[in-house]
């Protein structure tokens, strides 16, 4: 089964992780279920049908009982603020932040704890110009839109960013492109380490 999503074996300095090992802590603080709440649950339940752990920070109360109803899926306390979701997260491997302001919960842990996040961006509205956001999007090991329209706007935005195009998951569908942005992310050098800005 070489190649494929189960197969795969990631890789961080000093150990290698399988899926089943693997700890993916998503924070994602939209206040309602329409700005990316089902989009949410179906990326979780792709990665849970993969083997992956995850543990789940979210704003959103009624997002936060239909992730508890999927098995093998840890689901923190419901928090409103970027800092309180930092806190609240345990030791993982891979952040997942699933819009800007949680981007400060995943910049928060990539300069004090080390741990690489993803960061995925929804909309045709451009991140604020200050020094935080334009750090928040940098910083990330992966920058995750939907389409070319996003693509472009990221990119006139930040020229040079690294963004990859995702498309939503369908739904019960394989989660492959996520995970191996996680993969990808274990093997980037982290903020602090060569240099990075």
């Amino acid at each position: 089964m070489p190649g494929s999503a189960q197969a795969s074996i990631l890789s961080r300095p000093g150990r290698s992780l399988r899926h089943a090992e693997l700890l993916i802590g998503h924070v994602n603080l939209a206040a309602s279920m329409q700005e990316t709440g089902e989009h949410f649950i179906t990326l979780v339940e792709g990665l849970e049908q993969a083997g992956v752990r995850q543990h789940v920070i979210v704003r959103n109360a009624t997002l936060a009982k239909r992730i508890s109803a999927i098995g093998g899926v840890e689901v923190g306390p419901v928090v409103n603020s970027p800092v309180l979701a930092y806190c609240l997260m345990p030791g993982i491997d891979v952040a997942h932040v699933h819009e800007p302001a949680a981007g400060q919960a995943g910049l928060l842990l990539a300069l004090t704890r080390s741990i690489p996040y993803v960061l995925t961006h929804r909309g045709a509205v451009t991140p604020g110009g200050n020094p935080v956001s334009k750090a928040i999007y940098r910083r990330a090991a992966a920058v995750i839109c939907q389409d070319d329209s996003e693509l472009a706007i990221l990119r006139h935005w930040l020229p040079g960013l690294d963004v990859d195009i995702v498309p939503d998951i369908e739904r019960h569908g394989p989660a492959w492109r996520h995970l191996r942005l996680y993969q990808n992310s274990q093997r980037m050098p982290i903020a602090g380490n060569n240099g990075i800005q």
